[in-house]
């Protein structure tokens, strides 16, 4: 790095100054935002076409290579030529990382260094440079520079919380919807014996988030006015912000690991895909687990268990489950993935790689190609084997026998009992670790058997079963060996009963409670929970919190070795039976809460039965029983609406595929289910083959979802009642009432309000008695579009508001923030409006769902005249006239008044047209964040966790 020093700054602008201080001139305007984009990753290399994209977004203009050549070379004449070096077809800005304060900041802070971090900020990142592209990055910088804050604040409401106030309330006012920067507030009002203005602080707080976002205050604020109100002393500094990323809670306590760490991070640097490579045994989850835990990523992580699924196919279904991606039209799963990580700056996990190593992959190999800020980790035995050299490979190492290993060895034994003295034997304990090659999980198994014996008997049983020559040099094959050579002996010591337990507990995928390990031990005779206590104990199986009890697993070496056994013996048919009988019976018992008013926890608990289910239901198309997969889904059908939990559909058409035509009622629920899927993906064309294929022309069902799929308004007031008396006829009626909303919502669409309400308005009553509460609030939110298409403005708003204010599962479908950020901009409150709807459109865009965009963009067309920003709103306006939604009357009412004034708008020269829904979007994104701007706002996304996300498949319209 040849030259004077410089220092590149992004805080309160972009500016570069030497070592004396001076400012560099390195031009204006485009120029900035390439440095910018540039400096955030100093000395990684980022490719021509991202720097267009980041500059220029979409629509670049036709000279984009030779202006961006251009901006280069003026950097280069304030820099020095040598600063940013061409590499292959991308560029490298090449100066140390401490050269530029946002690095010099994250450091700080991932080093707790919070005063060092808070110091080095100096105002907003890239503040008077637009950089549509960079806009999530200084989203997230923005969001670190928050959590300091928080963090430091805290501290100081412990040692001096009259000066916090002061502070607190000025931060409350610029973020009104930062849970913890309110109760940061309370607690120090509390705390200088101001309690009423505590408690008050709390009205507003609630006031702020029902009015603009329509949520109530999470549990940290709700006990901390419960703890105020009690006048609770133990009121301190302990709140803290939790944690958002997609990882275990649980702390992963490591021994020797920390140099591993650091090589792992630093390869996480410099590759997009870093696979860490071993036997099992090794500790690789628990290594990746670690480093995805310490590493910092904007939009944070995602740990995706690979163990859970059976096929290469079964890959992007479980990625895009994890980060909640759905199959865009004209797209595939994974094309959809990448589309939605493309803009963000986050690191994906893929554990337990092994058995699906060509479909995982082929998706790191798309995200990265396709991502260039998202970094894959994975975990395998063997390399991925990704092309163009994106794949860096980390081989674990054992720990060190006179090191971590014995430490691991003596720490697990003390754990387990008191009367091991390990001292005394420490030589011992670390022949035994050079025995077990250094791998922790056989280390742990050894270290079990310290309740019964002493580790010099450890030592000579292991020489008898494992056979090994302490100090040979041992290969990963070896090693290999080792492990299952130690499993082999932990298990032979097991006994009869704990051996039998643990082969029939290997039919498990994933975590099962003690009634699920009792399920599958049906008819064997054992006292289960006193033998799991002992495999616990052992070390042959993890015990781990669940979100209604204790749940027990087998690590996944353990678990194939068991399954093997199993194999071997009389016991497997058994098993896998007792198993899908046990995940049936609890599929059935969730039918009547999901169909419910106990709607929410029923789904809380299908998430946590998920893996199993999905393993039952490969086990009964495996076995030709298509009786029993029906049964298995059929009582959640209604989920693949509803949560759009597309495998549900994915079953359903391959049942039709597979199951006699003859077996009526298991048609009709696999159609409907199948018939979600196609919606979503705006396939019509693929259903009705579907239909074609396997249902009679007259069928009453199939010919409602045809016109459903199609969004045939007109054709389904017509469909909807035979397909409603064929339901009943069959007894179905969970199915029944997801048609009658369909009728409400074609007649409102069609303009029979009237009609509509009719058929509604019972349905609320029916719904807030019997639930579920899913289809409470999607008829309350028809109810109050129908106020709406009728200009009846404050109906519209109350229905709208008791919508909001139904409490829905997590992932339900709903517009809920289109609506009130229309409802918000109307009363005026338009720093809000602009807010929440950005949001949503963040959203829709990092799902990839097209499919429930319509009523963005309308309300956007109407928002727009009010605000003078008409070259905007005729620019959306011109894609919906190319969409046919406003052949649809009602949507033609909505955006009447602003179509008279936008009639006379010129489009902006050299301004393409926008020629998809995704484009459309990502415009009304930018102008949302124009706006926001204009409102002195900082120019962020609300990325905070949302409870519900878009409307579903038989109400697309909205």
């Amino acid at each position: 790095m040849a030259g004077p020093a410089v220092r590149i700054r992004l805080l309160g602008g972009v500016e570069v100054v030497d070592g004396n201080g001076v400012a560099v001139d390195i031009g204006a305007g485009k120029c900035r935002a390439l440095l910018a984009a540039l400096a955030l990753q100093p000395g990684v290399a980022v490719p021509d076409w991202r720097l267009i994209d980041l500059l220029w977004g979409e629509q670049p203009p036709r000279t984009a290579v030779r202006t961006l050549q251009s901006y280069i070379a003026r950097l280069r004449g304030g820099l020095g030529a040598t600063r940013i070096v061409r590499s292959g077809a991308a560029y490298r800005l090449d100066v140390p990382a401490d050269a530029v304060d946002v690095i010099r900041f994250g450091r700080r802070v991932e080093a707790g260094d919070l005063a060092g971090a808070l110091a080095e900020w100096t105002g907003d990142p890239l503040a008077g440079v637009p950089v549509p592209g960079l806009a999530a990055a200084v989203d997230g910088l923005v969001e670190r520079w928050l959590g300091a804050v928080e963090a430091d604040l805290a501290a100081r409401v412990d040692a001096d919380a009259a000066a916090t106030v002061g502070p607190l309330t000025e931060l409350s006012a610029r973020y009104p919807f930062r849970e913890g920067i309110w109760a940061l507030l309370m607690t120090a009002l509390y705390r200088v014996g101001r309690q009423a203005d505590a408690l008050a602080a709390y009205r507003t707080a609630r006031q702020r988030l029902i009015e603009h976002l329509g949520v109530e205050p999470g549990p940290r604020l709700r006990r901390l006015e419960v703890a105020i109100l009690g006048q609770d002393h133990r009121i301190g500094g302990e709140q803290r912000s939790e944690p958002v990323d997609r990882l275990p809670r649980r702390a992963v306590r490591l021994l020797g690991r920390d140099d591993d760490l650091d090589r792992i991070g630093q390869a996480l640097a410099e590759s997009p895909v870093v696979t860490l490579v071993g036997p099992g045994g090794i500790g690789k989850t628990a290594l990746a687990v670690a480093a995805a835990q310490r590493a910092r990523f904007e939009h944070g992580a995602w740990l995706v268990d690979l163990t859970e699924i059976t096929t290469d196919q079964d890959v992007p279904q479980a990625v895009a489950a994890a980060v909640r991606v759905e199959e865009g039209p004209g797209r595939s799963l994974s094309e959809s993935i990448v589309l939605a990580l493309g803009s963000l700056r986050a690191l994906l996990v893929l554990d337990n790689c092994e058995h699906v190593v060509d479909g995982a992959a082929r998706l790191a190999q798309a995200v990265a190609d396709g991502c260039p800020q998202v970094r894959v980790l994975a975990t395998a035995r063997e390399p991925l084997g990704l092309s163009h050299g994106l794949e860096r490979l980390f081989a674990v190492p054992p720990l060190p026998a006179a090191g971590a290993g014995a430490d691991l060895f003596a720490e697990r034994a003390h754990a387990l009992t008191a009367a091991v003295t390990t001292d005394a034997v420490r030589e011992v304990i670390e022949e035994i670790c050079r025995c077990l090659d250094g791998l922790p999980l056989a280390i742990e198994l050894a270290a079990a058997h310290t309740v019964s014996h002493t580790p010099q008997e450890i030592r000579e049983r292991l020489d008898d079963q494992l056979g090994l020559l302490v100090g040979r040099r041992r290969t990963g094959a070896d090693r290999h060996r080792t492990m299952r050579a130690t499993i082999q002996w932990s298990y032979r010591l097991l006994t009869v009963a704990e051996q039998d337990l643990l082969q029939r507990l290997s039919v498990c995928s994933g975590p099962v409670d003690r009634a699920g390990a009792a399920a599958v031990a049906a008819g064997s005779g054992l006292d289960v929970n006193d033998v799991l206590h002992r495999l616990v104990q052992r070390s042959m199986v993890s015990a781990e919190p669940g979100p209604f009890g204790q749940q027990f697993r087998l690590l996944e070496p353990i678990r194939q070795f068991a399954a093997e056994h199993l194999a071997a013996g009389p016991a497997e048919a058994p098993a896998q039976a007792a198993h899908i009988r046990y995940v049936r019976e609890r599929v059935t018992s969730l039918h009547d809460q999901l169909t419910g008013p106990a709607e929410v926890q029923g789904v809380a608990r299908l998430d946590e039965l998920w893996p199993n289910l999905r393993v039952a239901v490969d086990r009964a198309f495996a076995r030709g029983d298509y009786r029993l997969a029906h049964d298995l889904f059929r009582p959640i059908c209604t989920e693949a609406a509803r949560r759009h939990r597309h495998e549900i559909g994915q079953w359903a058409q391959r049942l039709l595929e597979q199951a006699p035509p003859e077996d009526r009622p298991r048609d009709v629920a696999s159609l409907i289910a199948a018939a979600s899927r196609y919606h979503v993906r705006q396939d019509p064309a693929g259903f009705d083959a579907l239909v074609r294929q396997h249902c009679e022309p007259a069928d009453p069902v199939a010919r409602h979802l045809r016109a459903n799929v199609h969004d045939d308004y007109a054709a389904q007031i017509h469909t909807a009642p035979p397909a409603l008396a064929e339901l009943r006829r069959l007894g179905a009626d969970d199915l029944a009432a997801q048609v009658e909303v369909d009728l409400g919502v074609a007649l409102v669409f069609q303009g029979q309000y009237a009609r509509g309400e009719a058929q509604l308005t019972p349905l609320v009553d029916r719904f807030r008695s019997h639930g579920p509460p899913t289809l409470l609030h999607w008829t309350l939110t028809l109810l109050g579009f129908s106020a709406a298409f009728q200009g009846r403005r404050a109906a519209a708003d109350t229905l709208f508001d008791q919508a909001i204010d139904v409490p829905l599962p997590a992932r339900t479908h709903s517009p809920n923030q289109s609506v009130r950020a229309q409802a918000l901009f109307r009363r005026g409150d338009r720093r809000a409006a602009y807010q929440l709807l950005r949001a949503h459109v963040q959203e829709l865009l990092d799902a990839d769902n097209m499919h429930a965009s319509c009523a963005v963009l309308v309300g956007f067309v109407t928002m727009m005249p009010a605000v003078a920003r008409f070259a905007d709103g005729a620019r959306i306006l011109a894609f919906l006239d190319t969409t046919g939604a406003l052949d649809n009357a009602a949507w033609a009412a909505m955006v009447a008044d602003a179509r008279d004034k936008l009639a006379t708008v010129t489009p902006r020269p050299n301004e393409s047209a926008i020629v998809n829904y995704r484009q459309a979007l990502a415009t009304i994104g930018d102008t949302l964040d124009d706006l926001l701007v204009e409102q002195n706002q900082p120019r962020r996304v609300l990325r905070a966790a949302q409870q519900v996300d878009h409307f579903p498949g038989p109400v697309r319209a909205l």
